[in-house]
C-alpha cells in the first residue's frame, strides 16, 4: 500500500473535522445558555417564595390587629356599668349599638359554663357550646394579654364561625364571659383587602389545619382540612415554605406564618405554572437556537473549510471561559455561522451577568441585597476579629411607609424607597455598605467605626431619611437601631439581633430616632 494512501486512511477530511468542531463549540454555548435560563428560573422561584412569606406575614399581622381590635371592643363592653348594675336590657341595647362600629356578626353574653344569657341577634339565647368545642373557656375566665379566639362549627354543618371572648369582671370576680362572632366570609373579606397576584390564593387555618377563611372558593372549602403536606408543616413549624397543592389540585409554592394572638396560621400559595411555563419556553428557545446555529455552521463548513475552521477556533477560548464563569470577549466573526455562535455565547454571558446581578443586588434600589450584605459583613467581622478593630451595624426602618402604599399606591412607595436609598448612600462613606434587607428595612455596615461614631452616623441617616419626600403625605420618617462589634456580639447573627432589638426600642419610644444597643453603650463608656 502506498504511504500516501496509508496516511489518507488514517486522517479525516477537513470538512468532517470542521463539522465536528462546529458542534463542539456550539453545544457548550447552548448548554451554558440553558444553565443560565435555569438559574434565572431558580432565582425567580426564590423571589416568589420570599414574596409569599412576606405576604403571609402581612396577612397574619392584619388579622392579629383585627382580632385585637375586636378584643379591645369587647373589653370596653365588658367594663359597662350596665353589667355592674345587672341591667341586662340596657347592656343589650349598648351592645347592639356597638355592632355598628365593629365588623362582626353579634355579641353573646354567657355564664362561666357557656350558657347564653343574652344575644344581640334575633336568635333566642341558648347554649354557646351546644354546637362547638370550647376547651378554652377557663382561659377566657382567667383573662390574658390577648382575647381568646376559637372556632365554632356551623349548626347546619356549613362553614365555620369564629368567636373572640373576654371575661367580664365585677368586683374582682369573673361573673360572665362576653363573646363576639364573625363568620368565615368576613375572614375572607379581611384577607381579600390584600391585592394578590392573579392565581394566588390565601387561607386561614386553625390549630387542626382546618380552613377557616379563604380568598377563593370559600363556600366550597371552608370547614375542610388543608392538604396533608401543608397541614403537617403548619402543625410542626411556626413559619416556613414548601411546594404543595391547593384544594383544587393546583401546584403552588406555599408560605405560611402563624398569628400572634392565636395558634392559627395564614397560608399563601403562588401557582408554579406561571414561571415553569416561562422556563420551558426559554429552554425551547435555547435548544432551538443552539440547533439552528449548529445546522447553519454545518451547511457553510463544506464551502469555507479552512477559513471557518480558523473562525470557529477563535470561539473555542471564549466558550471555555464562559463555561468556567469568567468574563468573555469575542473577536469580530468573519462568517454568519460564527457570528451566530458568538451571539449565543454573548447572550449567555449577558444572561449569567444578569443572574449575578439578581443574586446580589436589589433591582429596585440598586443597593446590595441580603445575600451580598451577609457575605460582606461576615468578611468584615472576620477582619475586625483579626485586627482587633471595631465595626457597627445600623438597622433602619422607614416610619409610616405602609401608609404611603395605602394612600398613594405601590408605585409611589417604590419611588420613596429609591429616594431613601440615594440619601443613605450619600450620607455614608464609600467604604460603608448600604443594603436593602427587605421591604422598607435597610442595613448599613460601618467598618472601622466605634459605638459613638456609629450613633452619630445613625442620627444623620435618620435626619436624612426624615426629610420630606415630594408629593408624599403623611410625612415619612425613619428609626434606627445600632449594634457594635464586639460589645454587642461577635457574630453577624448576634449583631443583627441586637440592632433589630435597638430598632424596636426606637420605634417603641416614638420613632424618628436612633437607639444604641445598651451593651454597646456601656462598652462605649
Amino acid at each position: 500500500m502506498p504511504a500516501s494512501h496509508a496516511r489518507r486512511s488514517r486522517t479525516i477530511s477537513i470538512r468532517v473535522g470542521l463539522l465536528a468542531l462546529v458542534v463542539v463549540c456550539t453545544l457548550p454555548a447552548t448548554l451554558v445558555a440553558g444553565l443560565a435560563v435555569y438559574e434565572t428560573y431558580a432565582l425567580r422561584k426564590t423571589r416568589i417564595y420570599e414574596t409569599t412569606v412576606l405576604t403571609a406575614r402581612s396577612l397574619a399581622s392584619d388579622l392579629d390587629q383585627e382580632l385585637e381590635g375586636i378584643g379591645a371592643g369587647l373589653r370596653v363592653l365588658a367594663g359597662s356599668s350596665d353589667l355592674v348594675r345587672n341591667d341586662l336590657a340596657s347592656f343589650q341595647q349598648r351592645a347592639i349599638e356597638a355592632l355598628k362600629y365593629q365588623d362582626i356578626d353579634r355579641y353573646v353574653l354567657t355564664d362561666l359554663h357557656g350558657n347564653e344569657i343574652l344575644d344581640t341577634s334575633s336568635a333566642p339565647p341558648g347554649t354557646l357550646t351546644g354546637h362547638a368545642r370550647l376547651p378554652d373557656l377557663p382561659h377566657v375566665s382567667r383573662g390574658g394579654s390577648h382575647p381568646m379566639v376559637a372556632r365554632l362549627a356551623s349548626p347546619r354543618g356549613r362553614g365555620v364561625t369564629i368567636i373572640v371572648g373576654v371575661p367580664v369582671t365585677i368586683e374582682d370576680e369573673v361573673r360572665y364571659l362576653l363573646f363576639a362572632d364573625l363568620s368565615s366570609n368576613r375572614l375572607g373579606i379581611l384577607m381579600n383587602r390584600h391585592t394578590l397576584d392573579e392565581g394566588w390564593v390565601a387561607a386561614l387555618l386553625d390549630r387542626d389545619a382546618t380552613i377557616l377563611g379563604r380568598t377563593r372558593e370559600e363556600a366550597r372549602f371552608v370547614g375542610e382540612r388543608a392538604v396533608p403536606s401543608l397541614a403537617d408543616a403548619v402543625q410542626r413549624q411556626h413559619e416556613g415554605t414548601l411546594p404543595s397543592q391547593t384544594k383544587e389540585g393546583i401546584p403552588v409554592l406555599t408560605a405560611f406564618s402563624h398569628l400572634a394572638t392565636t395558634p392559627w396560621a395564614v397560608v399563601v400559595g403562588a401557582p408554579t405554572a406561571a414561571f415553569t411555563a416561562d422556563l420551558y419556553r426559554a429552554m425551547a428557545w435555547v435548544a432551538g437556537g443552539g440547533l439552528l446555529a449548529i445546522l447553519f455552521g454545518l451547511g457553510l463548513a463544506y464551502q469555507l473549510a479552512r477559513r471557518i475552521e480558523q473562525a470557529v477556533g477563535n470561539l473555542v477560548e471564549p466558550a471555555l471561559a464562559l463555561g468556567a464563569g469568567h468574563r468573555i470577549s469575542v473577536a469580530p466573526p468573519h462568517f454568519k455561522e460564527t457570528a451566530a455562535v458568538a451571539e449565543a455565547i454573548e447572550h449567555a454571558a449577558d444572561t449569567l451577568e444578569h443572574a449575578r446581578q439578581l443574586a446580589y443586588y436589589d433591582p429596585l434600589t440598586k443597593l446590595s441585597n441580603r445575600v451580598l450584605f451577609s457575605e460582606l459583613a461576615r468578611r468584615a467581622i472576620a477582619a475586625a476579629q483579626r485586627s482587633r478593630t471595631s465595626l457597627a451595624l445600623v438597622a433602619i426602618d422607614l416610619d409610616h411607609f405602609k401608609t404611603v402604599n395605602d394612600v398613594h399606591g405601590h408605585s409611589t412607595g417604590d419611588t420613596v424607597l429609591q429616594i431613601a436609598a440615594r440619601r443613605m448612600v450619600d450620607a455614608v462613606r464609600r467604604s460603608d455598605v448600604v443594603a436593602r434587607y427587605g421591604g422598607d428595612e435597610f442595613m448599613v455596615l460601618l467598618d472601622g467605626t466605634g459605638p459613638a461614631a456609629a450613633e452619630a452616623v445613625a442620627n444623620s441617616l435618620v435626619e436624612a431619611l426624615s426629610e420630606p419626600y415630594p408629593g408624599v403625605s403623611p410625612r415619612v420618617s425613619a428609626s434606627a437601631g445600632i449594634a457594635a462589634f464586639p460589645s454587642s456580639g461577635t457574630t453577624l447573627e448576634a449583631l443583627i439581633s441586637r440592632a433589630d432589638a435597638a430598632l424596636y426600642a426606637a420605634k417603641s419610644h416614638g420613632r424618628h430616632q436612633a437607639v444604641l444597643d445598651p451593651g454597646a453603650e456601656s462598652a462605649g463608656r
